[in-house]
């Protein structure tokens, strides 16, 4: 048996104890009159006494037993407060049922504040007739409850309301494995602190979203997830099937066109906070579910629409974080270069391998290679396992960044062959050393703190202004086999059936976006990223839109309106590339009513959170990432 199934079975062991004595811990009721948190400061601020009498809950996070005094730790959403208890207060009884807790169960008390003697605020359980109830329940039925009705009648300082039948994480590192963090996110909230606050933040800035628009008379509405055509977005969607009405629908992809609809109808000033399925890839950045703010105001434009996005984001950050300054925890950023980096030298050591086995004095360099960085092997994943320590992110990147450094300078003195021995060699060589190089600057920008300063006003920059510093002032004059193969030499990722806009917008996501740290508005974009806004007037291969960059990826895109029920017609045809069925003719019907012209915004509530709350995975702020069962 392993030591989990053991451990388990010493917990049933201890439940059918409790049961024999007619307790019954998953029967029992307990109602605490505050927080354990709350006891503590008040405690400490002198608003409590000691002696004061207090009533509290929680899960017994650690357990210290000296000879006939136990300390345990409680702890509930609030925070932890020990409790102690004494073999001579509470009577063999009750002392003996005490011994049967274990980590992880949850318990009610009532008893007394007080410090000890190493200064930490505690609770003291007091002898019997303190005035908890039994740990026995009066709801169980005369057949359950053997031998209990004289117990019945006692009063006990404590009461088990719950016993866990599994150990907890280990205490001190808590849960540290991404896979069991995400898919039993509720280990990950019982033993990571940080977690747990991660999550009541973003709780809080959903909250303080709805209060925002709230103040400024929008109103909140909830239209249709299942939807006929999908619409709003060019993505993949979910498809499901209705059997009440025997006919396809798909989860929605946006929330656009429903919100359109309400302002031909009248309703000037909307927003929802809703959940859109794209069908599509999984990232860092990207989850198939997610939560989407859409807003929309009659008579307003892209211009006015920036203006309500920078108050939002600026109102949170200092309601929700107290700051406009946001520091990013970059422990995800440095553990994937670090294993970059070692998977580097573990390839190099595959071809070192191979390349003796072909030919011992084929390739001296590769071997040289191979033993520079071998050297520093045991020091990168010394580092890596710091990242779990209290070391931060940024020192344990100095070191590796460090340690890939003078492998690079030793590469210069150590190599007796020169790279240049035959040209698929010297290729073969400064491959290696350009992924290197590549990881080395990664961990280098990681050793400074990463900083987002949100304070106003933001830049607001022109989508070809930016093109421009990058790829030349003539890039928009070049003919669009030139802009390809110039996107292609930077090093963009180009499909064969790219059209000309969607190169340009490869170099954009490329090379510029992610330089975005701090906010910048991006307008102007190209007509045909966006075939639901307005043109703009002094540039009509361009539209009045703009995209709200912030920690090197888009937060919140924001249009003009397009309201002409016949421009709208032919974006929307050219987008369904003919396919009649994609075309959503409920929508134009609606916009031939009449639509006033409108300014609208969508805001991704999880990469809104990773910017505000430091985290540099969309998992990390989602309580259930999407996982493909086991």
């Amino acid at each position: 048996m392993d030591e989990t199934n053991s451990l388990i079975e010493q917990r049933r062991t201890k439940l059918r104890a409790l049961r024999e004595k007619g307790i019954d811990p998953f029967k029992n009721k307990f109602t605490p009159k505050e927080k354990c948190n709350e006891a503590r400061e008040k405690y400490k601020a002198g608003e409590y006494k000691e002696g004061q009498e207090v009533e509290l809950a929680g899960r017994i996070t650690a357990h210290r037993e000296m000879g006939k005094s136990i300390f345990i730790d409680i702890k509930d959403q609030s925070g932890r407060i020990q409790v102690y208890a004494q073999k001579n207060a509470l009577g063999d009884e009750a002392w003996n049922i005490f011994t049967h807790l274990d980590l992880g169960d949850f318990i009610g008390v009532k008893g007394t504040m007080f410090t000890t003697k190493t200064g930490e605020i505690s609770v003291k359980l007091g002898a019997g007739g303190a005035g908890v109830p039994p740990a026995s329940s009066s709801q169980n039925s005369p057949s359950e409850s053997h031998g209990q009705d004289a117990r019945a009648t006692a009063q006990t300082p404590f009461i088990i309301l719950g016993k866990a039948l599994r150990p907890m994480p280990e205490k001190w590192h808590g849960v540290v494995d991404t896979e069991i963090r995400y898919r039993q996110r509720y280990l990950d909230l019982m033993s990571n602190d940080d977690v747990k606050g991660t999550f009541l933040k973003r709780s809080a800035i959903v909250r303080e979203i709805r209060n925002f628009f709230h103040g400024r008379g929008y109103v909140e509405v909830e239209t249709p997830i299942m939807q006929g055509i999908p619409g709003g977005a060019a993505a993949q969607p979910f498809k499901t099937f209705h059997n009440a009405l025997g006919c396809e629908f798909y989860l929605r992809i946006a929330l656009e066109l429903y919100h359109k609809r309400l302002l031909v109808g009248g309703v000037d000033k909307i927003f929802e906070i809703g959940k859109n399925f794209r069908n599509e890839g999984l990232s860092r950045k990207h989850n198939p579910e997610f939560t989407m703010l859409e807003a929309y105001e009659a008579y307003g434009d892209y211009k006015s629409m920036m203006d309500l996005v920078e108050e939002l984001i600026c109102s949170l950050a200092e309601k929700v974080l107290g700051t406009l300054k946001i520091c990013h925890n970059q422990t995800s950023d440095v553990r994937a270069a670090i294993q970059s980096a070692l998977d580097i030298l573990t390839d190099l050591a595959k071809q070192a391998e191979e390349a003796s086995q072909a030919n011992p004095a084929s390739d001296k360099t590769i071997d040289e290679l191979r033993k520079i960085f071998d050297a520093i092997r045991p020091q990168l994943i010394a580092c890596s396992e710091k990242l779990n320590s209290a070391t931060t992110p940024e020192e344990v990147a100095k070191e590796a960044s460090t340690l890939l450094d003078q492998g690079l300078n030793s590469i210069v003195t150590a190599t007796t062959e020169p790279l240049s021995t035959s040209k698929d060699k010297f290729a073969a060589h400064m491959a290696i050393i350009h992924r290197i190089r590549k990881t080395y600057t990664t961990l280098e920008r990681c050793s400074n703190p990463k900083i987002i300063d949100l304070t106003p006003p933001w830049p607001r920059v022109k989508y070809k202004d930016l093109i421009k510093q990058k790829c030349g002032k003539d890039w928009f004059e070049f003919t669009p086999e030139q802009r390809r193969q110039g996107a292609h030499e930077l090093g963009a990722e180009i499909g064969k059936e790219y059209e000309d806009f969607e190169v340009t917008q490869a170099v954009f996501e490329k090379f510029i976006e992610p330089e975005l740290t701090n906010p910048h508005f991006v307008i102007q974009v190209p007509k045909e990223l966006v075939p639901l806004a307005k043109l703009s007037p002094d540039d009509p291969t361009t539209v009045e839109v703009f995209e709200c960059c912030i920690n090197g990826q888009e937060i919140s895109p924001g249009y003009t309106e397009q309201n002409d029920p016949i421009a709208q017609r032919t974006t929307l045809e050219h987008q369904a590339g003919g396919e009649q069925q994609k075309l959503d003719e409920d929508f134009l019907v609606a916009l031939e009513h009449g639509m006033p012209p409108a300014g609208g915004i969508g805001i991704g509530i999880d990469r809104l959170c990773m910017m505000l709350l430091g985290q540099e995975s969309i998992r990390d702020v989602i309580l259930f990432p999407q996982m493909k069962p086991k």
